[in-house]
């Protein structure tokens, strides 16, 4: 019993350190499968291409007639560029006109870094392992930046000319004309939208609608190619829809969720890393396509046909987005990509996009619908899902997420009670079994055979399970683990304080306080334990270790999961109190 015990806690420690080895993202399915289903897709466009009064074929059924030339009104190719904005109640979005490209997205509701108080102040080099104390501003008004043309790629809502880089440059330095300068929208208002147009270049010509409205993370965009010329023009364009998010901590955070690319393909998840991406990474029949990281989400669904999407990577523009190598660093961004058409004069290629550029609330993630909410992924989801939402209901009665962790966790002990308080009384058992068992253990040394037979009625007597024991631990394990999980990835708890010190749950605790309360409430736990007292020398020096090992992991660990580690073994020492105070029965030989 004593060394199953011991195995369960030295596995646990393991875990804790790998967890997110141990439940690593779903693969992607194989390159053939997309290869396979694009072939299908092609001849899918094929079977239901249309015809024009010339009997003229076309691969893509947004293609229609266009308004004549005459009713658009000429742009001015001399305009001067400038910026127009659109203001929610959630968001900034600039655009700029020349190109007609975003230059930033600003969540108004949302910091990119927090002020808090570490030692890496004191001590810069602790800033690699419990993070920085985040003094200075990173963006304009420190908000959190969906994208702010960080790269030297393609910005977003700009497009390419496939094998056409005169025609991509020519619409990139383009000034467009715009249907208003500036856009505020409040709650009492509903749908507005934004137009801009480009000149006419090549004999070709591009309208973008920004639909938005005031409650909502959610943009819906249009465009328009229309071909202006006599002519008819061969055309393949890519459209983009922005880059991976400045990340937001230097260090001491360890990544405990996916960042990089996202997709969901065939009913489920599908995860890919920059660092496989090489030149360009296709995806076909997506649902919808974007990039991730632990708390926002930046998506993008095709409302057309369209379903061919990529992921291709950039270097950083800022000097300091360097690796410690010195090595630029590389930030994804993704796009959709049109079948080749065969544009003929007068007609226009339209296609619709549905994005989601915001927080992995699940309110929001359901407003979007499409099955966005999948990417909010946590480990053991059937239990952390439930925890979060009485987190969630918790903080709505006290307003404050720290003291809701510790009531999520008295609540937590109440429920594993029964077990837990059945399983400190079979340890105490085992305990006083101990000299029995030890002589057995001297007296039939040579015969493991009659030695466990001796065991077991000697059980049997005295009613004692010897698993018992084992398991408050193992109930409290995938808790654990749902609870990093749930605490690691939920939004409401980014830059949540706490009291005194604590002014964000989602990060260490800078000055290691609650680290150092878990590891001595851990020993002292420990020796409280009847369990310590049946272990043999060795055993008891690795059991004394354990908690200087899961001290020095805790320092990493977000403070609000060592406030509940804390919590929790402060209600395990009040437990053990108790039942070491209750009288049982003599032992029967």
């Amino acid at each position: 019993m004593d060394k199953n015990t011991l195995l369960a806690v030295v596995l646990s420690g393991a875990i804790m350190v790998g967890w997110y080895a141990l439940f690593p993202p779903p693969e992607p399915p194989p390159r053939e499968a997309f290869n396979t289903v694009d072939q299908t897709l092609t001849e899918q466009n094929s079977a239901s291409s249309r015809t024009d009064s010339a009997g003229t074929g076309y691969t893509d059924s947004t293609l229609s007639s266009a308004a004549p030339l005459s009713s658009i009104a000429e742009v001015d190719s001399s305009l001067p560029s400038k910026e127009v904005s659109i203001e929610t109640a959630n968001y900034r979005l600039v655009l700029d006109t020349r190109g007609g490209i975003a230059k930033s997205l600003q969540l108004k509701h949302f910091k990119h870094t927090k002020p808090r108080l570490t030692l890496s102040t004191w001590f810069p080099f602790l800033t690699s392992f419990i993070g920085p104390d985040y003094r200075d501003e990173v963006t304009e008004d420190n908000r959190v930046q969906m994208f702010g043309n960080h790269l030297a790629e393609v910005p977003a809502f700009s497009q390419e000319f496939k094998n056409d880089a005169k025609t991509s440059a020519l619409f990139r330095n383009a000034v467009f004309a715009a249907s208003a300068d500036e856009i505020v929208l409040d709650e009492t208002e509903g749908k507005v939208t934004l137009t801009l147009t480009s000149p006419i270049l090549n004999g070709l010509q591009l309208i973008k609608f920004f639909e938005v409205t005031p409650d909502s993370y959610i943009i819906n965009y249009r465009v328009q190619l229309i071909n202006r010329a006599n002519e008819a023009q061969a055309v393949e364009v890519l459209y983009f829809f922005g880059e991976q998010r400045l990340s937001d901590s230097n260090g001491g955070m360890r990544q405990v969720a996916h960042e990089g690319p996202v997709f969901y393909f065939d009913e489920s998840l599908q995860t890919e890393t920059t660092d496989d991406i090489e030149g360009e990474l296709p995806v076909t029949q997506m649902k919808w396509l974007g990039v991730e990281d632990q708390y926002f989400i930046s998506a993008v669904v095709p409302m057309t046909t369209v379903r061919n999407g990529f992921f291709r990577a950039g270097a950083y523009l800022s000097e300091a987005q360097a690796n410690v190598q010195g090595e630029r660093l590389l930030s994804p961004y993704f796009g959709v990509a049109l079948p080749p058409t065969n544009l003929q004069p007068n007609l226009l290629v339209e296609s619709d996009f549905r994005m989601y550029y915001g927080p992995k609330e699940d309110e929001e993630l359901l407003k979007f619908g499409h099955n966005l909410l999948v990417s909010h992924d946590m480990t053991l989801e059937i239990l952390a899902g439930p925890l979060l939402d009485l987190l969630r209901l918790i903080y709505g009665y006290v307003g404050n997420y720290g003291v809701a962790i510790i009531i999520l966790t008295i609540i937590v002990r109440l429920v594993l009670f029964p077990l837990t308080f059945k399983g400190m009384k079979s340890m105490k058992r085992m305990q006083q079994l101990s000299p029995r068992m030890k002589k057995l253990q001297a007296k039939y040394k040579n015969n493991k055979e009659k030695l466990n037979k001796e065991m077991m009625e000697l059980y049997r007597k005295n009613r004692v399970n010897p698993l018992g024991g084992c398991l408050p631990m193992v109930l409290q394990i995938p808790v654990f683990f749902a609870l990093y999980s749930s605490l690691s990835s939920a939004v409401e708890l980014r830059h949540a304080p706490f009291m005194f010190w604590i002014s964000d749950l989602s990060q260490p605790d800078g000055l290691g306080i609650t680290p150092l309360l878990m590891g001595a409430s851990m020993y002292f736990q420990q020796k409280l334990t009847p369990q310590t007292a049946m272990m043999d020398s060795t055993q008891a020096k690795v059991m004394q270790m354990l908690p200087f090992i899961f001290t020095i992991f805790t320092f990493t660990f977000p403070s609000g999961l060592t406030l509940y580690w804390v919590t929790s073994n402060v209600l395990s020492i009040a437990q053990q109190q108790i039942i070491n105070r209750i009288k049982t029965p003599e032992m029967q030989d």
